[in-house]
């Protein structure tokens, strides 16, 4: 099966603001990439769909414009795949550098976690003999 994806999806769970009709809703990610993202929210969209998106990350707000591509629904959540309409150069960086920390991250973890069963190991052997 052939990827039709341009950017690689972060699983990221975080809030979403959008603005609908004069009223922000809160939703949140599912994943993320540098090109859209997945959503779910408990609230009605449609295919299609425009709408202002403020992204809540850990240490800033990146505001964009996305349109719904697809929904899903699923036990009285909605599912949405969004692609990214517009966003400045600026709030992009944002998110690319955002993306870059949420991989790099999770890197660090897997090497963090080798060095001390690693080290847990030596002692281990240390000990024994």
């Amino acid at each position: 099966m052939h990827e039709k994806r341009k950017f690689p999806r972060f699983s990221v769970t975080i809030p979403v603001h959008c603005f609908r009709y004069g009223r922000q809703l809160t939703m949140r990610t599912l994943n993320v990439s540098l090109g859209g993202l997945k959503l779910e929210a408990n609230f009605d969209l449609g295919v299609g769909e425009s709408m202002n998106l403020a992204i809540l990350t850990n240490v800033s707000t990146i505001q964009c414009k996305g349109r719904v591509l697809t929904i899903e629904d699923f036990r009285n959540k909605v599912y949405a795949r969004l692609r990214f309409d517009s966003i400045s150069d600026p709030e992009y960086e944002k998110l690319s550098s955002y993306l870059h920390t949420v991989y790099w991250g999770r890197f660090q973890k897997w090497v963090i976690t080798g060095i001390s069963i690693l080290s847990a190991y030596i002692a281990y052997l240390f000990i024994r003999t």
